[in-house]
């Protein structure tokens, strides 16, 4: 403002001051102008009421203006320039300031002149100047009173204010800057405070910022130096807010680059990594062409935040019942305590070089420290340090980590461009926590022919696992790493030991595998997707469960980080004693590592508990392990370990679930029928791994027994022996096993139970059984059954049976007892085995068996008989069936009758024939015997033998049968029927009409006759000689 009165005055000066002559300019020049001269005389002259521009919007406005001149050989020169109230209104115009109408009375700039710019010797005095200043970014508004020579000992005051300034995207409210100005040396010098508001730039709030400044600028306005003391309230940033700001600023520069230090100073700085009671940043820096800033970085009171440090927590529970879990757990609690209250000290260079050929912007950490509270160090330097710039991140540096808990740690690590091969070493200490340890022998990174990183190393480990321990685990480490975003480790196959493995009972002792790559590497990260995995070959291993022996072995086992993933197959196990032991096995085994556990299935399952003698196979469902606890729900069949001759057919399990905790197994399930879908029993299992012993509980509810289930469903046992069974039977059984071996209990029973025999129909059975070895089918002795009916040709009733079941399918009957025709039937105690095709022998004895109750039992209405049988009936049963060998029933002492009740069938016999039935109509014996030899099912022989005949009450007799009766009678009959037909045969024996026309004519023609020949072998009614037969 100083120079542009200089210069109106200057250009008033130059001119005849003479009123025509001035307007006559103006309007040369095109400029539309007022004003009045009030003085015009040799060296002062004096304009009032100046206005400049459109009268409506002026460019200049001045109550006065006033120069003073003298004059000299050349002319009229001017030596000072004062002004009362000038008010100037300017644009600011790609990096020009334009004054409107004012600028075309601006002489043209010399395009040969290459003097410096400076200030003129003019005595200046400027009460009350100001200008508005219409940028691009906002109205500024300057202000400026002083006075003095222009060019050495000006004086005054110079201000800027401006309500709202927008760059790019920052945004300046409030600017006020009320400085001092002075000039001494044509050098001028500004000094005051600066004031914002508030500044924004992007996400970034600054409130109360203020400064204060004194720069000096050359001679020629085209150098600058000056310093800077900042101050500000609150900065805010979506992710960090500080309170406070602070520092200083000194600078010195052109037009072409400004170099300083800087110190800025924030305190309570809080943000989503976390808070600090105080951060710095000093250094140097260059502003031009390019950017560069080389300094240090410091926090003071720093923590990370709660909610980073609660992430660590998750970890270390992730890695919970993993062998690496307690040294996990010590790692990052030294972690999170580090991070509670720490201290960073960092050096910091940057450089922006964003020419055609500089790199663009570049950082570079030659060296870090970070101290925490609890002790831990982590620092490194040397080298170049860490350089990072558009191509990639650069290692050149030695790091250390130490202390507070931390892994003792040593690492040299070179590049020699970004994404080139890594080389160096780097080793850690043997760290151990809580019964854990992990060591890494030297790592060594090396330069692959094709360009990546090689890293070799071994890893020990040593440490608890879920329910148990593993020990002395070594892993040869190969991986490669491009430089960037793609990490491969162990890309090919690598032996695996373990010198023991101990988990929930189980241990295993000096574990050898091949642990091969699955899809490339053991472990590969590209960016941020993990893959790869391990698998397995058959494998074979050793050890124990509980104090039992265990043999575990697997033809292939897959493991996928991807989805976490794994799968098994040919899985078996063999657990305890070589001649006692449990399998357990799988054809195909797959899981899921989730959050919640491992899931998975598993298919082509079967097994076999100790010397439990139950088979399990075709076992399928799902499995789960959580927390420790293993549970398995499915279905499986159960079979019969003995091949030959099994004791029951195979039945389906459903339902079944089964835990193991511990070592503790637990299972449930329902046993079925499968080609009827009959359900036989509930079953509960327990077993102890540790201790090798469990219990089995079988609850069977009511089995019923019919027309389409019969018992050769459930066992072979009962074919050929019962058949037709009808009824329902009920029980519970118990097994129980330990070191000692098996024993098994049951109680099974039924209230009536019907069935089919060798020996005939049974009917009601009702009883129950108590077994003291289940398995072996054996019970204790004198077990009670009742038998409502048994039909072995001859019906006996109400009967009770005293037996004892034995090992291998035999059974020894004690007694049995029927009543029987008002007597008794018995049966002597015997052993029945039905293991094997052999004779199998039952000895029935008849005792008082009354004639006339045995007939009327059989509804014999036409006979009438008396006397007292006793007899035995031994019976031979085989797989041909049974049968009677030396069966004889004899009458008691003292004999006998029989009557025929009946009415003849054929009125006229003729004289003999109505003689002898009128005679033989009622007989009395003296003696009765009936031998039986032959099979139950078909023809049966029998030979009655009775004597001592006499005439019976009502029967007719005469001369003739009086002298009959004289005759010493006996009778020998063979009967040759099946035995269930032969007590009909008996009744036609029985009828005297058949007797008489049978018997009487040979009785006469043998009467006369006076010896008696040999008794045929085969008599077929009575001997040829009607003496005494022996």
């Amino acid at each position: 403002m100083v120079l542009l009165v200089a210069l109106i005055g200057l250009w008033i000066a130059r001119k005849p001051l003479a009123g025509d002559v001035v307007n006559r300019e103006l309007a040369r020049r095109g400029v539309p102008a007022r004003y009045t001269i009030t003085d015009l005389g040799l060296g002062r002259q004096r304009l009032t009421n100046v206005v400049i521009g459109d009268p409506r919007r002026p460019d200049l406005v001045a109550d006065w203006l006033e120069t003073r001149t003298r004059l000299t050989l050349s002319g009229p020169k001017v030596t000072g320039v004062r002004a009362g109230r000038v008010r100037l209104r300017g644009r600011l115009v790609d990096g020009r300031i334009s004054l409107g109408a004012l600028d075309r009375l601006m002489p043209a700039p010399s395009p040969h002149s290459t003097a410096p710019f400076v200030l003129p010797a003019l005595d200046v005095a400027v009460e009350d100047g100001g200008i508005r200043l219409e940028t691009p970014y906002g109205v500024v508004g300057l202000s400026l009173s002083g006075r003095g020579r222009l060019n050495d000992g000006f004086s005054g005051k110079l201000g800027a204010v401006a309500p709202r300034l927008q760059v790019g995207d920052c945004t300046a409210t409030g600017l006020a800057a009320p400085m001092r100005v002075r000039i001494v040396d044509e050098r001028p010098t500004l000094s005051g405070p600066m004031s914002l508001e508030a500044l924004a730039c992007g996400d970034v709030a600054v409130s109360r910022l203020s400064a204060r400044t004194e720069f000096t600028l050359s001679s020629a306005l085209d150098h600058w130096q000056g310093q800077a003391r900042l101050r500000g309230g609150a900065i805010r940033h979506p992710s960090v807010v500080a309170g406070a700001i602070g520092g200083s600023l000194d600078f010195a520069g052109d037009a072409r680059a400004t170099t300083g230090r800087v110190q800025i100073i924030a305190r309570n700085l809080a943000g989503q990594p976390g808070r600090a009671e105080r951060a710095t940043i000093a250094g140097q820096y260059l502003l031009g062409r390019v950017a560069r800033f080389d300094g240090r970085v410091q926090l003071g009171g720093a923590q990370v935040a709660g909610t980073w440090l609660s992430r660590l927590d998750e970890w270390s529970r992730s890695a919970a019942g993993t062998p690496v879990g307690p040294v996990v757990r010590k790692m990052l609690n030294a972690a999170q305590g580090a991070g509670r209250r720490f201290a960073l000290d960092m050096a910091l260079a940057l450089d922006s070089d964003r020419g055609p050929r500089g790199p663009g912007f570049t950082v570079r950490v030659p060296r870090l420290s970070l101290a925490s509270a609890s002790g831990g160090r982590l620092a490194f330097g040397g080298g170049t340090g860490l350089i990072g710039d558009g191509r990639g991140i650069r290692f050149d540096t030695r790091l250390a980590m130490q202390g507070g808990g931390l892994p003792s740690l040593r690492a040299t690590l070179r590049q020699d461009a970004p994404g080139a091969p890594m080389r160096g070493t780097a080793t850690m200490a043997r760290y151990d926590a809580d019964g854990a340890s992990l060591a890494l022998d030297r790592l060594v990174f090396q330069a692959a022919a094709n360009g990546e990183t090689r890293i070799t190393s071994r890893v020990a480990l040593s440490g608890p696992i879920s329910g148990g321990r593993i020990d002395g685990l070594v892993l040869p480490v190969t991986a490669r790493w491009d430089g960037r975003r793609r990490l491969w480790i162990n890309p090919e196959c690598q032996p695996l030991t373990i010198r023991s493995l101990a988990v929930s009972g189980l241990r295993l002792d000096q574990v050898g595998v091949r642990l091969c790559p699955l899809d490339g590497a053991l472990a590969r990260l590209d960016g941020h997707r993990l893959s790869g995995g391990a698998q397995l070959g058959a494998t074979r291993l050793a050890g124990r469960i509980g104090s039992s022996p265990l043999a575990l072995s697997a033809t292939g086992a897959r493991f996928a980080l991807a989805d976490r993933r794994f799968t098994l197959s040919g899985v078996e196990s063999r657990i305890g004693r070589p001649e006692s032991f449990t399998r357990i096995d799988a054809e195909t085994l797959t899981g899921q590592i989730t959050a919640g556990g491992i899931v998975g299935q598993f298919t082509g399952g079967g097994g076999q508990v100790g010397q439990v003698p139950l088979l399990l196979d075709q076992a399928a469902g799902d499995w789960r392990l959580a927390q420790g606890v293993l549970s398995l729900n499915g279905a499986l069949r159960v079979r019969d370990a003995r091949s030959e001759s099994p004791r029951f057919l195979p039945m389906a399990a459903r339902g079944v679930a089964l835990t193991l905790n511990g070592s503790q197994i637990h299972t449930t399930g329902t046993l079925f029928e499968p080609t009827r879908n009959v359900k036989v029993a509930d079953l509960v299992i327990d077993h102890a791994l540790d201790r090798g012993a469990g219990s089995a509980d079988l609850v069977v509810p009511g089995i019923t027994f019919g027309k389409d289930f019969q018992p050769e469903l459930l066992t072979p046992v009962t074919f050929g022996v019962i058949a037709d069974v009808k009824g329902s039977i009920a029980g519970r059984g118990r097994i129980l096993w330990d070191g000692q071996g098996v024993r098994s209990t049951g109680q099974f029973g039924t209230q009536s139970l019907d069935l089919a025999a060798a020996f005939g129909p049974v009917t009601g059975i009702a009883g129950t059984i108590r077994f003291t070895d289940l398995l072996a089918l054996e019970s204790a002795p004198h077990q009670e059954v009742t038998i409502r009916t048994v039909n072995p040709g001859i019906q006996v009733t109400n009967g009770v049976v005293h037996y004892q079941t034995l090992s291998g399918t035999r059974i020894r009957v004690e007694d049995g007892r029927w009543p029987f025709a008002g007597g008794e039937l018995t049966l002597d105690p015997t052993l029945l085995d039905f293991s094997q095709p052999v004779e199998r022998r039952m000895t029935f004895h008849v005792n008082g068996a009354a004639a006339d109750q045995f007939l009327l039992q059989f509804d014999f209405q036409n006979l009438n008989a008396t006397g007292v049988f006793d007899g035995t009936l031994p019976m031979i049963f085989d797989e041909r069936g049974g049968r009677i060998e030396g069966g004889r029933l004899v009458v008691r002492p003292g004999g006998g009758s029989i009557a025929y009740l009946g009415e003849l069938s054929q009125k006229d016999l003729g004289l003999w024939g109505n003689l002898a039935f009128g005679a033989l109509r009622s007989l009395n014996y003296r003696s009765l015997r009936i031998d039986m030899n032959g099979p139950l099912a078909g023809e049966m022989v029998t030979d009655v033998r009775f004597a001592g005949i006499s005439q019976g009450k009502g029967a007719k007799s005469n001369f003739l049968i009086r002298r009959l009766q004289k005759l010493p009678f006996v009778f020998n009959v063979r009967i040759k029927a099946p035995f269930r037909g032969l007590l009909d045969s008996a009744q036609s024996f029985y009828d005297p009409r058949r007797l008489i026309q049978r018997n009487l004519p040979a009785l006469l023609e043998e009467q006369n006759k006076r010896a008696a020949p040999p008794t045929p072998a085969n008599p077929t009614i009575q001997p040829s000689a009607s003496e005494t037969v022996p």
